[in-house]
């Protein structure tokens, strides 16, 4: 009796695992398919690009230099056509005025205003699945941004307005951003970005002069493919 109690437990403990990997092979092909598009569209990637900021006109007398945006960024697949993008942009406005000289002159006054925009983006890419050599794109997001105000100012100057003031201010405000693009995978690990995109940045305060940033930057980079193999 015992022994056939025994050869009953011995056959329940053989069949078992033969049946659940029989259960999770009916699986695994789907649940593999997944992870496949999720790592082929697991990337990163740098563009650079001048911002064409519309409707803000300097104070006449302030001289104005800018520079391009730089926008970094990491990407993890969705599925095959839809990437989660993470990223952070950022972008530097300079006014200057020079000095006056003789009695009743005025010294120079400078003003750094940094833009850093951190967005949560979904990239789409509605022809081409992970794989493809030429990829069109399209790009929907919003996030958190700050402002930067590094000012040298003057009590009665035109960029000091009537206290002036030294120092460094921060700023919080929002982004929404949109564009289209393309990437082309001249390797296996590294694609041509090259794309525009349209930019709203709205401060809770008055920023370098202004609340409102906006308008379209044309940017192009690198994005880099991580490989598993």
């Amino acid at each position: 009796m015992y022994i056939r109690i025994a050869v009953t437990l011995t056959l329940l403990a053989l069949v078992q695992p033969v049946a659940v990997s029989a259960q999770d092979s009916t699986k695994s092909p789907e649940a593999a398919a997944e992870t496949r598009a999720r790592l082929a569209r697991k990337a990163a990637g740098l563009t650079v690009g001048p911002w064409d900021l519309r409707g803000i006109e300097p104070p006449s007398g302030v001289e104005v230099s800018t520079l391009p945006m730089f926008y970094g960024f990491m990407r993890k697949g969705l599925d095959a056509r839809l990437a989660l993008e993470n990223g952070i942009g950022v972008w530097r406005r300079e006014q200057t005025t020079p000095p006056t000289g003789g009695i009743g002159g005025t010294p120079g006054e400078q003003v750094q205003s940094w833009v850093v925009a951190q967005t949560t983006a979904i990239r789409f890419f509605p022809f081409t699945d992970a794989g493809a050599r030429f990829e069109p794109w399209l790009l929907g997001g919003a996030g958190v941004t700050l402002g930067i105000d590094d000012r040298e100012t003057n009590g009665g100057g035109i960029l000091g307005g009537s206290a002036g003031g030294t120092g460094v201010g921060i700023v919080p405000g929002f982004s929404l951003q949109g564009g289209l693009g393309a990437e082309w995978w001249f390797s296996e690990s590294l694609a041509l970005n090259v794309g525009g995109r349209y930019q709203w940045t709205r401060f809770l305060q008055d920023f370098g002069g202004e609340r409102t940033y906006q308008g379209p930057a044309v940017e192009a980079g690198l994005t880099y493919k991580f490989r598993y193999r």
